[in-house]
């Protein structure tokens, strides 16, 4: 009998408790499976089936909460949440129910995560083998966090996060422009698309993350100083949110960017009241952020550079600031959280640290920032 066939004897048989012991039992001698728990009744949730409510944005209680205490949790994020826990929660919990969820399932599943994978037949996409630390960590957090929510709202009756599990290890260092291959790119050739030529150029000289630089919109430009606030990020789910670590910042412009920012502004075809710099064919929403990244990846294969992704701005901005400014100062313009001393008293960034970047930016952008103008056609 073919394997689909017993599946659909299996699916369409009325089975009861013992019925279902024995056809585990036969799994368990083939040593396919380990762990079997029998739901024994209808308050022994799924565990799986709990994380999925957990982490949909509509009904959960979590995230209710967070928003009812003014807390920033977007659907993007719940929507990647919600994934890591059908691709790699699914599978290995199975039957299991929330309150037979220990310390020892979490540290068995963190193991299991950081085993060599196969390749599914006809997967499609990028496949790694090995999961990186940083990402089996998101994957744990999307059981920890719902677990120990559980625990305090006295679902269950002991907390199976109460011992740290998480992995540790060298993040591969992400590849960053030179300042040779930045000035190619930015001043030696013409890209074919203004918009994201623009969006790039900006986020090279402010550091501004992808959904951040979408999200500028005409009331962001300071009108007499060259200063851009950062009030906003932008995704498809969300719309416009707070920043990432939900702050607001000022960030100094290069007068030639401010310059090119306002007059891509005097082509937004949208007749709105505070129209988006890198408007999109809808007029409440910006372009998509794949422009972003198509033009850059366009550039760099136009001059033979080897391609960096989007946010390697951003790195090249901090890096190159760096020789320049404190990293204090720094941080203050990025919207960085890394040090815990930098949350006690960076509420706001003054006017001297604005001045002070500015200065700094111009002098580490001078080669790449020439006439602007010509080059985004």
């Amino acid at each position: 009998m073919e394997l689909s066939e017993i599946i659909n004897v299996i699916r369409n048989a009325k089975l009861d408790e013992k019925d279902a012991i024995e056809i585990v039992e036969v799994l368990k001698n083939k040593n396919l499976i380990e762990i079997t728990v029998i739901k024994k009744d209808n308050d022994s949730k799924i565990f799986t089936d709990f994380l999925e409510e957990f982490w949909n944005w509509h009904i959960s209680p979590y995230v209710k909460e967070k928003l009812a205490h003014g807390k920033s949790i977007g659907k993007q994020h719940c929507y990647e949440m919600t994934s890591r826990v059908r691709s790699f929660y699914k599978n290995y919990f199975f039957s299991r129910t929330l309150d037979s969820i220990t310390w020892k399932d979490i540290k068995a599943f963190s193991i299991f995560l950081s085993e060599k994978r196969t390749k599914p037949c006809n997967y499609k996409g990028n496949f790694a083998e090995k999961l990186s630390a940083s990402y089996r960590n998101k994957i744990l957090t999307a059981g920890k966090t719902a677990l120990k929510w559980a625990f305090n709202e006295e679902l269950i009756k002991t907390d199976p996060t109460a011992r740290k599990i998480s992995f540790t290890g060298t993040r591969e260092k992400r590849r960053v422009l030179t300042p040779q291959e930045a000035e190619i790119i930015f001043d030696k050739i013409n890209w074919t698309n203004k918009r994201s030529y623009i969006g790039n150029l900006l986020s090279i000289t402010t550091g501004l993350r992808a959904g951040e630089v979408l999200a500028i919109r005409k009331s962001d430009i300071d009108p007499k100083k060259p200063i851009l606030y950062c009030r906003h990020s932008f995704s498809l789910m969300d719309g416009l949110k707070s920043p990432k670590n939900g702050e607001a910042r000022k960030v100094p412009l290069l007068p030639e960017v401010k310059n090119s920012l306002l007059e891509l502004l005097e082509t937004n075809p949208h007749n709105v009241d505070d129209p988006f710099i890198f408007y999109g064919l809808i007029k409440d929403k910006p372009m998509h952020q794949k422009n972003l990244i198509n033009g850059l990846k366009a550039a760099c294969k136009k001059t033979g550079i080897e391609p960096v992704v989007f946010h390697a701005h951003r790195h090249y901005y901090t890096a190159r600031l760096a020789d320049k400014m404190t990293a204090d100062q720094i941080q203050r313009i990025t919207g960085h959280k890394s040090r815990a001393i930098y949350d006690t008293y960076a509420d706001h960034v003054i006017d001297k640290n604005i001045e002070d970047m500015a200065e700094a930016t111009a002098q580490v952008f001078k080669n790449i920032i020439q006439i602007p103008q010509k080059k985004a056609i």
